[in-house]
């Protein structure tokens, strides 16, 4: 709890360095501008256009910039993003999120000349995304491209702690004399799946591919590319430790503690909640809310070692403010106005505009007491038409162009109910984890596009492979020789060098100076 709060207060900070760097951007601007923007809707089941949205209208009269909306049909995003594109009828400001996806992201668009490049425009016209990108080396070089340019505003959060977690029923575990004890290491899950057994559950439904990242991290690899404690990448399905991530996962399903449809078309929260499975991995908040509409409660239980007090390396989420959630705005080069354009994305990183984005209207949205602690209101929290899941994207603007608060500060599903809150934040402070392990560089166009070459049949080959050795249609200590030369004459070692240029690029990259000084 102490490490949220110093998150937090540090989340203020940027807040304050913004409104320092925002003195040359004012709002509302000047001569009422008008700016085009191609929006997917995140709630069409409630609200069919943003015009209709009054937060939005808030940011509209906020900027002194109008808005005109386009928005596809749901469910076509993608589609109609890339036949847009084709067209070249672009408007001035495109939400590509994760709908946009190509070798290189963003950037190559940019060279295409289809969208613009920002790195040149910010500091005169979004020094609130400045302030807030170049708060941390962490962000700043999350925020860039290889050679430094930027070429999308990215969503800036702290996504930490942590959301998703082992997840155990009461009723089960006291049912089969555990109680409240709850398992730490590969052992006390082995003895945990066995006494489950013997009472009739199964332990575990694993994902589909058989490769579940929790587990895979308690043996110090990943399911992908990962760095070794020098700071080496490693690919895991191309380690030693995943031979042993494998035997075990094979003895489990020997034994009959793995569901034994896993590789199916299964629903595992559904077979949590019927008592089929005694274990669930999923997020805690939403665990826990589907434990209260079912009547039953849960146990959330801390990430699996090999050993009390292992060190583990993989940590997803980040306390720094880092682009997060894959929410991506551009400016295209077409744009009409390109100095309003990123004023009005700018606005989101201000003081002012995070507030707005981020908790919607006070007295409507949400209330202050005197001690200024933020409560939402029941039009979010006990609304009977609109689910809190929906109107967190209708009473407040939950992703965007924007500095968000974490989710345990105002994402009304995990704050409305103090218990998804506990959940939530429980084991934040283990000071035995760390993200030492994740790998958060990406590659340019060139690179994405060459290790794809390789990467394409290597993947088709070990996901084969591991349900083989899972399932045991395949003996492990005869074959694992022929699979890792096999891994290796398909090219993973080439892959992995391609992956470590990337990571020796971003580890390089330093904040240029006169940033800086323009942030704070």
């Amino acid at each position: 709890m102490k490490r949220i709060l110093s998150l937090i207060l540090a989340l203020a900070m940027i807040l304050s360095l913004a409104a320092v760097a925002s003195a040359d951007v004012t709002y509302p601007v000047e001569g009422n501008p008008t700016v085009t923007w191609w929006h997917p809707l995140r709630a069409p089941s409630y609200q069919s256009t943003h015009d209709d949205n009054i937060v939005w209208k808030q940011i509209e009269e906020n900027t002194g910039i109008d808005i005109q909306w386009i928005h596809p049909a749901s469910g076509t995003e993608s589609e109609q993003l890339n036949l847009m594109i084709v067209s070249g009828d672009l408007p001035d400001i495109i939400q590509i999120d994760g709908y946009l996806e190509t070798a290189g992201g963003s950037v190559a668009y940019v060279d295409d000349g289809v969208f613009l490049d920002l790195t040149d425009y910010l500091q005169e016209y979004a020094p609130d995304y400045v302030a807030a990108m170049t708060a941390s080396d962490l962000a700043y070089a999350m925020a860039t491209t290889p050679d430094g340019r930027v070429t999308h505003f990215s969503q800036m959060k702290q996504t930490a702690p942590q959301y998703s977690r082992e997840t155990l029923r009461v009723d089960i575990q006291e049912e089969i004399g555990w109680g409240d004890k709850l398992p730490v290491t590969i052992d006390d899950y082995t003895k945990l799946f066995a006494d489950l057994k013997e009472h009739g559950y199964w332990g575990w439904a694993p994902t589909s591919t058989g490769l579940q990242t929790h587990f895979m991290y308690a043996y110090n690899i990943s399911n992908s590319f990962f760095l070794r404690e020098d700071g080496s990448v490693a690919f895991g399905p191309y380690t030693e430790e995943y031979k042993d991530y494998i035997t075990q996962m094979h003895k489990w399903y020997e034994a009959g503690y793995l569901y034994p449809d896993f590789t199916g078309s299964i629903t595992r929260s559904a077979l949590f909640d019927s008592k089929e499975v005694g274990l669930l991995i999923t997020p805690s908040d939403i665990a826990y809310g589907a434990a209260k509409l079912a009547g039953y409660e849960i146990y959330i239980v801390n990430y699996p070692r090999l050993y009390e007090g292992q060190q583990y390396r993989f940590e997803t989420t980040t306390w720094d403010a880092v682009p997060a959630d894959g929410i991506r705005t551009v400016v295209t080069a077409s744009c009409k106005d390109i100095p309003n354009a990123i004023k009005l994305l700018n606005f989101g990183y201000t003081e002012e505009g995070a507030l707005l984005y981020n908790w919607g209207i006070e007295g409507v949205t949400y209330t202050v007491d005197a001690d200024g602690k933020k409560t939402y209101t029941d039009l979010i929290l006990n609304n009977d038409t609109i689910p809190a899941s929906d109107g967190q994207y209708i009473f407040k603007l939950h992703f965007g162009p924007k500095l968000a608060e974490p989710d345990v500060s105002c994402n009304p599903g995990t704050i409305g109910d103090p218990k998804a809150l506990y959940f939530r934040e429980l084991y934040s402070d283990d000071e035995t984890v760390d993200s030492t392990g994740i790998i958060f560089a990406t590659l340019t166009a060139e690179q994405s596009t060459a290790r794809a070459e390789y990467m394409v049949d290597i993947d088709t080959y070990y996901k084969q492979m591991v349900l083989q050795f899972i399932l045991g249609q395949t003996d492990i200590e005869s074959n694992w020789d022929n699979y890792m030369a096999t891994m290796k004459s398909m090219g993973i070692e080439e892959a992995i060098a391609i992956t470590q240029e990337a990571v020796d690029v971003f580890n390089a990259k330093e904040i240029p100076t006169d940033w800086v000084s323009a942030s704070k």
